[in-house]
């Protein structure tokens, strides 16, 4: 079984990547943490600075932090780092170019009103991807 965990590094991914350790402690799986870089990569859009390198980084660091779970068990898992300006549409991508059999990711994440139920990205992808979510509360 393929699982992908998407995170942003908020409370809510956390507790999916912990729920996918969980999984990968009991089952012969194979985990791959994923995060998206929010900014649209146009030829056409100059960003600040080193604007770029700070929201590469900020995803990188969801995968440190997810990947460290996987780690202090003893559990090997693939990483990616992609860039966009829906985390959501490279989910969903990701999860049919790979063939991914199941998605666990966090009803809400970083981004998201404290409140307001499942996330957009959530939505979006429980929506539109071809395999089973578990979404983590």
């Amino acid at each position: 079984m393929k699982i992908l965990v998407p995170t942003d590094g908020s409370d809510y991914a956390m507790k999916a990547v912990n729920k996918a350790a969980e999984i990968a402690e009991k089952e012969k799986v194979e985990v791959t943490i994923m995060s998206v870089a929010l900014y649209a990569d146009l030829a056409n859009i100059e960003y600040p600075g080193d604007i770029r390198e700070m929201l590469d980084a900020e995803a990188q660091n969801a995968i440190k932090k997810a990947k460290e779970i996987f780690d202090k068990k003893g559990i090997s898992v693939k990483t990616i780092l992609e860039r966009g300006v829906s985390p959501a549409d490279n989910i969903v991508r990701r999860a049919k170019e790979d063939k991914f059999d199941l998605i666990i990711m966090g009803h809400r994440g970083a981004g998201e009103f404290p409140g307001t139920g499942i996330g957009t990205t959530a939505t979006k992808v429980v929506a539109l991807t071809p395999c089973s979510v578990l979404i983590v509360k």
